[in-house]
């Protein structure tokens, strides 16, 4: 299994790629995922992880590259707004094939790729959260879904309220 991370929003922590692998391997062991970090992750433009067309162009890349199985969301923090739309309009058929996670801002795309039947995705921790209280447990929490997501019942969004006051009306808006 390959997870791709990409950095819609603000820039990684460059120790996050090493910890979590070393987390991914002690717990998964010979099973443990591949995870990639797009070089996008650790760009800046002023607190972006690069420009937004870095940032859309490394969301697309990952998302169109039939050897990566999910999209893993860096972090939060405000820009993914920005891109969501000219990113998901690049997306092409190995994208609808794959899991995307994240929360906070990337639920805009995580909104954008709901309405329009992308894949499957999920609300919740992203790589930057092993800086936080609890952070080993949460990320393994991710990653056990990304390598065996559990089929939902029946379709549900989870978002940031924010978010999805900002989302009405556009064409990002999920279908609820």
């Amino acid at each position: 299994m390959r997870i791709g991370v990409v950095a819609p929003s603000c820039r990684l922590d460059e120790t996050i790629p090493a910890r979590l692998d070393a987390i991914a391997k002690a717990h998964f062991g010979t099973n443990a995922p591949e995870i990639r970090f797009h070089d996008q992750c650790f760009l800046s433009d002023g607190h972006f992880a690069g420009s937004d067309n870095a940032r859309i162009d490394a969301i697309v890349d990952y998302a169109n590259d039939p050897a990566v199985d999910a999209i893993w969301f860096a972090r939060g923090g405000y820009g993914a707004c920005r891109v969501a739309e000219a990113a998901l309009a690049r997306f092409g058929p190995p994208a609808a094939r794959k899991s995307y996670l994240g929360y906070s801002d990337a639920g805009f795309l995580l909104s954008g790729l709901h309405r329009a039947g992308i894949g499957r995705v999920a609300h919740g921790p992203m790589p930057a959260d092993l800086n936080r209280p609890a952070g080993d447990a949460a990320v393994l929490r991710s990653l056990e879904w990304l390598i065996n997501p559990v089929p939902a019942a029946q379709k549900l969004v989870a978002l940031n309220l924010t978010v999805l006051s900002q989302l009405l009306g556009t064409p990002l808006e999920p279908d609820l």
